[in-house]
């Protein structure tokens, strides 16, 4: 077997013995394993790039989101306080007109706005001047302070809702006509 061996070595590489053809080929094969952990370590570093890429794409969209969550949530929050406003002028207009009701305190609730509007705006002079350097445990606690203020106006909104419909119903029973359902 051996003698085949050899006869074959010297036909696919003539002039060389067995002893170094079978060291060429550990060479060979040495080299072809050190080629192949060059390409794994290659393939490491990459996953690991692109692992860091997508946390970082992670973290900027999240800082993203709640920066636009904070510019929205003012918007809303600003809309919100001035349909408030106008409502409570529809409510004081109402009662004005009724006698017998006691008298409104229009400014009062009007300077309750007003401050609602004034602290709007420290948040947005906030967002404009701190956000894009702030945490995103900050950028967060900011997104809940005025979630809980869009909150805390939403029940007013219902609160002066209900108050109108009850308003408009003792207009309506005040001048002779049925009260809405």
């Amino acid at each position: 077997m051996l003698h085949c061996a050899k006869s074959t070595a010297a036909r696919v590489y003539p002039g060389r013995t067995l002893r170094q053809t079978v060291a060429d080929a550990r060479e060979s094969s040495d080299v072809k394993f050190d080629v192949t952990l060059a390409g794994l370590g290659l393939a490491v570093v990459a996953a690991l790039f692109a692992a860091i890429a997508v946390l970082r794409s992670r973290r900027a969209r999240r800082r993203e989101d709640a920066l636009r969550r904070l510019l929205d949530d003012a918007d809303r929050l600003e809309q919100e306080l001035k349909e408030c406003r106008a409502r409570l002028d529809r409510a004081h207009a109402s009662v004005t007109v009724m006698p017998g009701l006691p008298a409104p305190q229009r400014a009062e609730a009007h300077a309750a706005v007003d401050a609602a509007l004034r602290e709007l705006l420290a948040h947005r002079l906030w967002i404009r001047d701190r956000a894009p350097a702030a945490s995103q445990a900050e950028l967060n606690r900011a997104v809940a302070a005025l979630a809980q203020a869009r909150a805390q106006v939403q029940r007013h909104l219902i609160a002066l809702g209900t108050a109108q419909h009850e308003l408009d119903d003792a207009m309506r029973e005040h001048l002779g006509q049925e009260p809405s359902a």
